[in-house]
């Protein structure tokens, strides 16, 4: 009777510790827990629920990545209006902006990851000793921190800022080329209306002529081989004026499908007023080459990957060296605190790697080839920026001899039409309908001439790392 009821004593003070044990665990878990939520939320995550003044500007690393709702285009559809679309609009622009927040997170977590630790540990045990089950159980609070490790971990912060530097500039540039796209698809549009114009036109003379031909051709007073030749002249032409038309829905459609509107297609568009470009003068060749060298963002963001590929090396040859840690332990780390482990605990500690089968050879025979490849990187594209630069400015120089050949091929287009409708006027033969085709010809050149000379500079401000803005255009 005595042993069962020590018995039932014994098992009601195991199931008393044991409660007790699991209250304090599930207190310091929820304790910890908070404490964590709040690590996360920042200084500021009482105020998460505010609303945010209108025009304040969101808490660092609140950004996210979004596509915007989409903006009624005007009518008839102007460059201004385009030009100051979001850039969110294109697909490319939001994958750049992605990849940028991805290694500016990056970043902050291999920044994180040389923070103090702290953290709740708990355990539920029992184990033999001396012969006989005792319990085991761990409650305690622990604090840790990597204090040395001789640049590592230094070093690998240094290659993630390096590798979101490059990101912000891809993204830059990736946003200017949309800009340079908006461009040439609403010049692309009104090219194709003019093109089409003129091959109406030619398609309405040859028309002419084969329908009078036709006529003579039935009194027998022109052979079947010089009918056949207007004939095939016309289906010619007729074919030449079909693809115009083609080309005025694809541009169109290739213009909506830029702005992430494919449904609605441009009708109208009002022709720009760029001048501006005239005003501007080219410098020496050199002048825009070292520009192009000091400032292009796509040569900075290889850079930027060099100086990571550097660091990232660095980081990698102290992999084998010493790692120095403090840790700290504070609560019951034992069921017998008082006889073996105490209510506290300090480590200082030191981890030397001593052999590792050739993985650290390996890692950095991989950083220096990729260190080589990014320098290769860098060289190739200072090479392929002078050839670029290069093959713009002599386009440009060339645009001021074709705007000579158009003002003169202008000018005999309007001497033509004058002659042309003289003759009509006195009801002697005359090539009216060619005079107009001409002109419209002349019309279409100068614009053609003009809309590449703007692309040209615009291309020009893009590789020397100017961002393009239609007002250095207009």
């Amino acid at each position: 009777m005595g042993e069962s009821m020590q018995h039932n004593s014994f098992a009601r003070k195991c199931q008393s510790r044991l409660i007790t044990f699991l209250s304090g665990v599930a207190a310091l878990v929820m304790f910890a827990t908070s404490m964590q939520a709040i690590a996360a939320d920042g200084p500021g995550a009482a105020e998460k629920d505010k609303p945010q003044q209108a025009g304040a500007p969101a808490p660092e690393g609140a950004q996210t990545v979004k596509a915007v709702s989409q903006v009624a285009l005007p009518e008839p559809l102007t460059l201004e209006s385009l030009m100051t679309l979001p850039d969110t609009v294109n697909p490319q622009v939001l994958m750049s902006q992605a990849k940028q927040a991805q290694a500016q997170a990056d970043y902050h977590l291999e920044e994180a990851s040389d923070a103090v630790q702290l953290d709740v540990m708990g355990r539920l045990g029992w184990r033999e000793y001396a012969n006989e089950n005792q319990d085991n159980h761990l409650l305690a609070l622990h604090v840790g921190k990597q204090l040395y490790d001789f640049g590592k971990t230094e070093s690998a912060k240094e290659a993630k800022l390096y590798l979101s530097q490059a990101q912000s500039d891809l993204y830059k540039d990736q946003v200017s080329q949309f800009q340079l796209s908006l461009m040439q698809g609403f010049f692309n549009v009104i090219l194709a209306d003019l093109q089409y114009r003129v091959d109406n036109e030619d398609m309405a003379v040859v028309y002419v002529s084969l329908d009078k031909a036709k006529d003579r051709h039935e009194l027998k007073r022109i052979s079947d081989v010089e009918y056949l030749k207007l004939q095939s002249d016309y289906e010619k032409i007729l074919v030449k004026r079909t693809r115009s038309a083609y080309e005025q829905r694809r541009t169109r459609e290739a213009l909506a499908n830029l702005v992430g509107q494919p449904q609605n297609l441009p009708d109208k568009l009002k022709f720009p007023g760029l001048k501006q470009i005239a005003k501007r003068d080219l410098k020496p060749l050199a002048t825009y080459q070292q520009a192009a060298l000091a400032n292009n963002l796509q040569l900075q963001a290889l850079k930027s990957k060099l100086e990571a590929a550097k660091s990232q090396m660095e980081s990698q040859s102290a992999d084998d060296k010493p790692v120095i840690r403090a840790d700290a332990w504070a609560g019951k780390l034992s069921s017998y605190e008082y006889l073996r482990e105490g209510r506290w605990r300090f480590d200082l500690t030191m981890d030397v790697p001593l052999y590792d089968g050739g993985i650290q050879s390996a890692k950095m025979s991989r950083s220096r080839a990729e260190l080589l490849q990014a320098q290769a990187d860098v060289k190739a594209m200072e090479q392929s920026l002078r050839d670029q630069v290069a093959d713009i400015y002599f386009k440009l120089q060339l645009t001021q001899a074709e705007k000579k050949q158009n003002s003169v091929f202008g000018n005999y287009a309007d001497l033509y039409l004058d002659y042309s409708r003289a003759l009509y006027e006195n009801e002697a033969t005359t090539d009216l309908g060619d005079a107009m085709v001409r002109l419209s010809e002349a019309t279409l050149q100068t614009v053609s001439t003009q809309f590449k000379q703007a692309l040209y500079w615009a291309k020009l401000d893009y590789l020397t790392g100017q961002s393009v803005k239609l007002d250095a255009y207009q």
